[in-house]
């Protein structure tokens, strides 16, 4: 069996004595390992974990879907917590991340560096294709563009060696698990494109997807970019999909009202899906 939990998101569910920020952190549990999938912002997924009954010290890998602070800012919080599992990001995750907004830049980066790992003893693995965490788990990356009208906001730049270029997120990975009935993608914010990434890791497996869950990015989506994303998730086959955080409130009221095709939840914190 495969559990998702998710330890924090932007709303809450039935549970209230939970926290809910603008971010994501997930907690996904399979038969052969356990994993932290993003860490939100600051201590409230932390908390969360401990008034859901959630160990964390004790997880076999820590994955990081992109180095913006509402996925990778809580990591501090948790190191200094006790989770010392080594840490899988994607390729450039140190180079930081701002917002273009007219003449300035505003911050949007994890708030630590390589040192800090060096630091806390904690090894770092790259995954810049493919990293196969336990039988049936990966950490998949560099994904194609397959199509164009799924763009990064122009907005999101990256400070690089050679200045500050517009990120079109190398440091984006996903969560790919095997199942009986197809994949399984846990997703972070799909810089890169929702559809770009299902189809990338459906090509490089040679399997269907079955199920998606995380954050879309459809939230800055215009109505043509929505409607031509509901039609191909829909020809995907996808049975199974738990969109939530930067999906934004149009685009969960066109999922919840068609899916895609998909059956469709909107999970928030304290939401669990368990899968066979």
């Amino acid at each position: 069996m495969m559990i998702l939990r998710t330890l924090l998101e932007n709303n809450l569910s039935q549970n209230k004595a939970l926290i809910a920020e603008h971010g994501l952190s997930f907690m996904v549990e399979t038969a052969h390992t356990k994993i932290l999938f993003d860490c939100s912002a600051g201590s409230a997924a932390r908390k969360n974990a401990g008034k859901m009954n959630v160990p964390l010290t004790d997880v076999d890998y820590v994955v990081l879907s992109h180095s913006h602070y509402d996925h990778a800012g809580g990591y501090p919080d948790m190191v200094a917590h006790g989770v010392h599992a080594p840490l899988i990001t994607g390729p450039q995750f140190f180079e930081e991340k701002y917002a273009r907004e007219g003449g300035k830049y505003v911050y949007l980066g994890c708030g630590f560096g390589e040192d800090f790992l060096v630091g806390n003893g904690i090894e770092r693995r790259v995954c810049e294709g493919c990293e196969t965490l336990a039988p049936g788990c990966h950490v998949a990356g560099g994904f194609r563009r397959i199509y164009d009208f799924e763009k990064a906001p122009p907005r999101f730049v990256r400070q690089t060696a050679e200045g500050m270029v517009a990120d079109d997120f190398p440091d984006e990975v996903c969560l790919v698990l095997e199942s009986e009935k197809g994949l399984i993608l846990i997703v972070g914010c799909s810089h890169p494109g929702i559809l770009n990434m299902i189809e990338s890791v459906r090509e490089r497996f040679g399997q269907p997807v079955y199920a998606v869950f995380g954050g879309s990015h459809l939230v800055e989506a215009d109505e043509v970019r929505l409607e031509e994303t509901m039609k191909i998730l829909k020809d995907m086959g996808i049975a199974l999909a738990g969109f939530n955080h930067c999906t934004g409130d149009t685009a969960q009221s066109r999922l919840a009202a068609c899916g895609g095709g998909a059956e469709y939840s909107h999970l928030k914190a304290g939401d669990c899906i368990f899968l066979p």
